[in-house]
């Protein structure tokens, strides 16, 4: 597949989820306004070939997040330079994540924004849909490396140390799921930071998850969740 008659029609990675993937192409939803006629078609989705993906003709799956340049090929609109975002799962007090992002989750785009990062927010609730008793929410943050464990840092607990600002510990709790565990080095981790994995399962809806607390002071903070990222999130998978 060639580049015959590209054109380029944006400067900045545009960001979507991938709603189809057939082994060699799909199809992306994006997450902006992308105003062009051709948007009118295959329901506003955006074609991307395996040719253009970041290694070339990785798979992809249904529910990744992804970066991407978009194209007009005289054809339709097309993805290239298509990379998947990672992720990681944060967990969140009811209050901290109030403070973080309004009462009802109302600056939590302008966070997004500020950090280049996609955030999903989820609450469980009770079969007859009043709210369960967990005490967190759950927020998935895909981006780019850098981008996520900036974005983490951010929202961590921050516990000052000897009465030291400059010396402040940042902690945050993660949820992995249990069929990853296996991937993640805790000796490697712990050569950065402190930490610890919950004895018993944290959720079992949509699968079997524990906790994951990391507590570091910042550069190490940051090299742990560097480290993590290398070792077990989830490429292009939701769970």
């Amino acid at each position: 597949m060639g580049d015959f008659r590209r054109s380029r029609l944006s400067s900045t990675p545009v960001v979507g989820r991938v709603v189809e993937w057939k082994k060699t192409h799909g199809w992306i939803e994006p997450e902006c306004t992308i105003d062009h006629p051709e948007m009118a078609k295959h329901q506003g989705h955006i074609f991307v070939h395996g040719e253009d993906l970041v290694p070339k003709w990785r798979n992809l799956v249904a529910g990744a997040m992804v970066e991407f340049f978009l194209y007009y090929d005289g054809q339709g609109l097309g993805a290239e330079e298509c990379t998947s975002r990672k992720v990681l799962r944060v967990t969140l007090p009811w209050k901290h994540a109030k403070e973080m992002f309004g009462e009802s989750g109302e600056k939590l785009a302008d966070f997004e924004q500020q950090t280049h990062v996609t955030i999903r927010a989820y609450q469980w609730c009770q079969p007859d849909g009043n709210n369960s008793d967990l005490p967190f929410l759950l927020f998935e943050i895909w981006g780019r490396p850098q981008a996520v464990v900036e974005s983490i840092g951010a929202l961590a607990a921050r516990r000052e140390q000897d009465g030291n600002a400059a010396e402040d510990t940042l902690c945050v709790n993660l949820l992995l799921p249990e069929s990853r565990m296996w991937k993640v080095d805790l000796m490697q981790l712990q050569h950065y930071c402190s930490l610890e994995v919950s004895s018993s399962i944290t959720i079992t809806d949509p699968m079997p998850c524990r906790t994951l607390t990391i507590q570091a002071p910042l550069p190490h903070f940051r090299s742990s969740l560097h480290a993590l990222i290398a070792q077990a999130a989830c490429v292009g998978n939701l769970w």
